[in-house]
């Protein structure tokens, strides 16, 4: 599984107006030396994978709707704890401190709409949208495609990605986060943490 798959006929377009809509949910993570990506669910809370969270030391920050290296228009938020989820889902929560105006990430910005995973199909379109580090460094970059498979366990899609996409929110056709993307087979396809079942429930049990 590797963190980095361009596939063939790739799409990726930046995403240049990144307050609008759901991309104010997406943010750009800096965790030790790596970058990556997250996205907002809750007042204090976001989603990243757990091979992210891993590498911050518990110095994780992130800038929800960054533009570039030097424009974070909602400013930048700082890791308070993490509560990984139990089994093999490379998936984590990350809390998050108050900004210093006292300001929640989630009163900053609108977050993500979910959407059980259960409710997709083979061939239904799918955006991923993040911070891929083959690009100027924290631009947004979104990949369109369409879901090839789908369990409780993985959803798989021909949308490409780039490391830095780690992280990164999966959404449906009504902008709907369904997955947060982990990996991918070189040359065949990428895949998500489907937000279905036990995952969803231990996330609607510990989003605050």
């Amino acid at each position: 599984m590797s963190p980095r798959v361009v596939l063939p006929g790739e799409d990726r377009h930046q995403i240049e107006n990144t307050q609008t809509g759901h991309y104010q949910s997406i943010g750009y993570i800096e965790a030790g030396e790596s970058i990556a990506t997250g996205v907002v669910i809750g007042e204090n809370t976001i989603l990243t994978n757990k091979h992210v969270a891993d590498l911050s030391n518990g110095n994780l920050s992130f800038a929800p709707a960054a533009e570039n290296d030097s424009q974070f228009p909602y400013g930048t938020f700082s890791e308070k704890d993490t509560q990984a989820y139990p089994g093999d889902a490379d998936l984590v929560l990350v809390h998050l401190n108050k900004n210093d105006d006292g300001q929640s990430v989630g009163e900053v910005v609108e977050p993500a709409t979910i959407q059980d995973a259960s409710t997709v199909s083979k061939d239904n379109p799918i955006t991923v949208t993040g911070y891929p580090g083959d690009k100027p460094l924290a631009t947004m970059w979104e990949s369109s495609g369409e879901i090839i498979n789908g369990n409780s366990e993985t959803l798989t899609y021909n949308a490409s990605t780039y490391g830095g996409n780690s992280g990164s929110p999966v959404f449906n056709s009504n902008n709907e986060l369904i997955g947060l993307h982990y990996g991918g087979v070189e040359g065949e396809s990428n895949s998500a943490v489907p937000l279905t079942g036990d995952i969803l429930q231990f996330i609607n049990n510990n989003n605050s």
